[in-house]
């Protein structure tokens, strides 16, 4: 039973996290190009609905993928052996996680109620802009959460 209890813990920390970071990288590569592709009414329309709509999904996401994360470390008995490679790399997950979400929080969705705030023309061109660099930004986060999840994978 314990086991089949990490591996659900496991693969749902695994689902929410693949849906949070394919977020973002939808966002970078295929959302923002679309979005500046089309013209000015339709941009500002669905750049103004997506605003409004991501932030709610994505920190609902965000929050469960690191609550599963804590759950399933300390399950899996991770505060026994904080102080070895693979606690100390668990912690660093952890903060770096946290430190993801609250960057969404505190910078994205400000940026992103710009974007949903702003009217056609060079006001929301800029604000559709700093939302690319920053989302850009926060995609440099998964990458280092990723390797640290590799890392836990092989012991470190």
């Amino acid at each position: 039973m314990y086991v089949l209890l990490l591996a659900v813990l496991q693969w749902l920390h695994v689902f929410f996290g693949i849906f949070w970071f394919g977020s973002v990288l939808t966002m970078d590569f295929i959302v923002v190009p679309a979005i500046q592709s089309v013209p000015p009414a339709v941009r500002q329309a669905f750049g103004g609905a997506l605003a409004k709509r991501a932030p709610m999904v994505i920190t609902q996401v965000a929050g469960t993928t690191i609550l599963l994360g804590l759950v399933r470390g300390i399950a899996s008995g991770v505060l026994g052996v904080l102080g070895s490679p693979y606690g100390l790399t668990w912690i660093a997950s952890f903060v770096l996680g946290v430190g993801l979400m609250v960057f969404g929080l505190r910078v994205m969705t400000p940026a992103a109620d710009k974007v949903r705030l702003a009217g056609q023309g060079p006001d929301f061109e800029a604000a559709l802009a700093r939302i690319k660099r920053l989302s850009i930004s926060e995609l440099g986060g998964f990458i280092v959460i990723l390797v640290f999840m590799i890392a836990m994978r092989f012991g470190y």
